[in-house]
């Protein structure tokens, strides 16, 4: 046993198994507007390495549909507002003789736009085909932390009306310093 103090021994929590990641997306959805912070909610790793059976390291990041969509606008913004700020530059320091400049930097910055939203698009396509793989295989599993039993009521109502296939109340273990 560590000698370090332990930082909580036991995490209440309720956890729900879902057979698409449709029917998780509805979850967060629910338990969000029931008043759970998104800092209440985590995706649980099923079966995890010894070492990452702490509550920090056990979990994968939770992440909506909605999130992908934000994201990759404000990464498609971001670089199309950079090359219109070059261009504007170049613009302003030639004394405006660089219309050709000003119009290749403006297409830079649209096809760098593009670029981020497609890789963006790409990394949140890959995490909802790893939510469909683990949904397959009946370890999609949405846990919402749970402090006291009226939350966990509530946790409980939200997942089972969004479609969990099992929803159960749990406590992990803590770790220690």
């Amino acid at each position: 046993m560590s000698d370090g103090p332990v930082l909580n021994n036991a995490i209440p929590e309720v956890q729900g198994i879902f057979a698409t990641d449709a029917a998780l997306q509805e979850a967060i959805a629910k338990l969000t507007l029931s008043g759970f912070h998104r800092a209440a909610l985590s995706l649980p790793y099923a079966n995890p390495s010894p070492s990452q059976t702490t509550p920090e390291q056990g979990t994968a990041p939770l992440g909506t549909e909605t999130d992908t969509r934000q994201m990759r606008t404000l990464l498609s913004s971001t670089a199309g507002a950079s090359g219109a700020l070059i261009a504007a530059g170049v613009t302003v320091a030639t004394g405006g003789a660089a219309g050709v400049v000003l119009a290749a930097a403006a297409a830079g910055g649209l096809l760098a736009g593009g670029v981020t939203s497609a890789a963006s698009s790409a990394v949140g396509d890959a995490q909802k085909e790893g939510r469909d793989r683990a949904a397959a295989d009946g370890k999609l599993v949405l846990a919402v932390h749970a402090p006291t039993p009226e939350a966990a009521a509530k946790a409980e109502a939200a997942l089972h009306a969004a479609g969990a296939t099992s929803v159960a109340r749990v406590r992990r273990e803590g770790a220690t310093l």
